[in-house]
């Protein structure tokens, strides 16, 4: 396939996203989502859940049955199984809020006999200000397909210039003094707990998305051996590590995210999250974050940069 037929515009979506996905975000914390609840409480989107836009703007797209694999889901595996997503979170977007989100399609690739789909998007809230861009790369299909040769069509997602810190909003965060107050080698970590198929049913709500994350036999079908944690879902307990140490709203003001999801955390599992500063200047502070498996292996690390300045 030529690659001027590349990158593909995807139709526009419309917000607000759904109370029930809202809801489900925190009810999913478990004992472990304080900070969570607490932005819960005051209406506002977690930032774990803006990994979503991208789903959210996939899941808006007309729909081929052809490609319905999996009931209930938006085609291939269940809408895709996130491998890499680089995002910014620019300002706080209001559960309410009538947002817009606007992208591409950029490339599509095999690797090891997987197929993988990248897309870019970029979210506006009602009152047309930026509040998200994501850069997403996911499976289209879990299982690997047998004499599938590597190849490329469009973009290389990793040659691609990534959202970065954005610092236009960064007077408003609250939590500028706590963020400042950390120094290189400072940690925070959490006793190892069970994140667990109620958990993850929690999180995924009634109507899922994503059917691999909460049902058993639709997993199975997928070519999953158990139901296994939402990206986001793991995502979102190193970065509550963040922000109960620093405030809630500490990560909604400019900050960058560039998450690699490596092991599936299959259901009822123990996980450990961890952040640590590795970078602290009067502009910047960096975090890098990873969740790890009892036999200690590395389910997802990111690289999280939170402009000061």
């Amino acid at each position: 396939m030529s690659e001027k037929t590349w990158p593909k515009p995807l139709a526009e979506a419309s917000g607000p996203m759904r109370r029930d996905k809202l809801d489900g975000a925190a009810e999913g914390m478990g004992d472990h989502g304080s900070a969570t609840v607490e932005l819960h409480g005051q209406n506002i989107v977690p930032v774990d859940m803006m990994t979503g836009l991208t789903l959210y703007i996939l899941g808006h797209q007309p729909k081929d049955p052809a490609k319905q694999k999996i009931p209930g889901a938006g085609g291939g595996v269940a809408g895709g199984v996130w491998v890499r997503e680089r995002f910014t979170v620019i300002r706080p977007v209001d559960a309410d809020d009538v947002f817009k989100v606007t992208g591409e399609a950029i490339g599509r690739h095999v690797h090891k006999g997987r197929r993988y789909g990248s897309n870019r998007c970029e979210t506006f809230n009602a009152a047309g200000e930026p509040v998200a861009r994501n850069l997403t790369t996911g499976l289209l299909a879990y299982q690997v397909e047998e004499g599938l040769k590597d190849q490329l069509e469009g973009e290389n997602p990793d040659l691609i210039e990534a959202p970065g810190p954005d610092s236009s909003c960064v007077a408003d965060n609250p939590h500028l003094d706590a963020l400042r107050e950390l120094k290189v080698g400072d940690e925070l970590t959490s006793e190892p707990f069970c994140l667990s198929l109620a958990m993850m049913e929690a999180r995924d709500t009634k109507k899922p998305d994503n059917p691999i994350h909460s049902d058993p036999e639709l997993a199975k079908k997928a070519g999953l051996k158990k139901p296994i944690a939402g990206g986001s879902h793991v995502l979102a307990f190193p970065l509550e590590l963040i922000m109960a140490r620093c405030g809630a709203r500490a990560l909604h003001y400019g900050a960058a995210f560039d998450v690699r999801w490596k092991t599936p955390v299959y259901a009822d599992l123990n996980i450990v999250p961890r952040a640590r500063v590795i970078e602290a200047t009067e502009s910047l502070l960096t975090f890098e974050t990873d969740v790890t498996l009892d036999d200690g292996a590395v389910a997802m690390v990111a690289t999280v940069r939170v402009p000061l300045a």
